[in-house]
């Protein structure tokens, strides 16, 4: 168990994502300096409709590209793990704390062949999108264990599905997810405006270990 300042976000963050932010509010300015002082991770948990999920991603400072004279900080958040959030403690820091637990991962290795199937579907996908330039994924250059995040970053998914994403601990249970959702998105993306909308603003930056 290990205690962390925990930032609630509107977005849900996969771990290996990086993701930009600006920093506004005191406490939240607080947290950020104090995680870039000390070397310590916070902890990003959805928010939606009141309700705070337990299921987080654990994230650094990986950039501060701009600093205001006011304290304000735009920043670059890169996903490291998952945990889940046993106790929300408040009071003890002017921002939020909370007791957690890091998840483990059910699969000892992923099933290449549904790596394969998702990027076959994604890479149709992205010749459809109109108006926005997406790059196929190559799969020599795909050198993670975990791609389904990656591949979930610029899939029109909804924050809902983002976190059933977040929360399932197998990779070829999330490979299968993200299938299912390929394919049921792919026969209309080039007639769904809604959906490209949600690709084009998913906000994540681009990685560098998928191209």
């Amino acid at each position: 168990m290990q205690k962390i300042g925990i930032f609630p976000l509107g977005i849900v963050l996969f771990p290996q994502s990086l993701y930009p932010l600006h920093i506004f509010e005191e406490r939240y300015k607080e947290l950020v300096n104090h995680c870039l002082s000390s070397g310590e991770v916070m902890g990003i948990n959805l928010v939606s409709n009141s309700k705070m999920y337990e299921i987080g991603c654990t994230a650094s400072v990986a950039d501060v590209f701009k600093k205001y004279e006011d304290g304000k900080l735009d920043i670059t958040i890169e996903g490291l793990k998952r945990y889940r959030l046993l106790n929300f403690i408040d009071g003890e820091k002017s921002y939020f704390m909370g007791e957690i637990e890091y998840i483990e991962e059910e699969d000892d290795f992923m099933d290449y062949q549904k790596l394969m199937d998702c990027v076959e579907v994604y890479n149709v996908i992205v010749e459809q999108i109109q108006g926005f330039h997406l790059d196929k994924i190559k799969l020599s250059n795909v050198n993670t264990k975990m791609p389904s995040y990656l591949l979930a970053q610029k899939a029109g998914l909804t924050p809902s599905q983002k976190q059933v994403l977040l929360e399932i601990n197998s990779e070829n249970k999330r490979l299968d997810y993200m299938y299912q959702h390929l394919r049921k998105i792919t026969p209309v993306i080039h007639q769904a405006d809604q959906v490209n909308k949600i690709i084009r603003n998913d906000g994540y930056l681009k990685p560098d270990n998928i191209r």
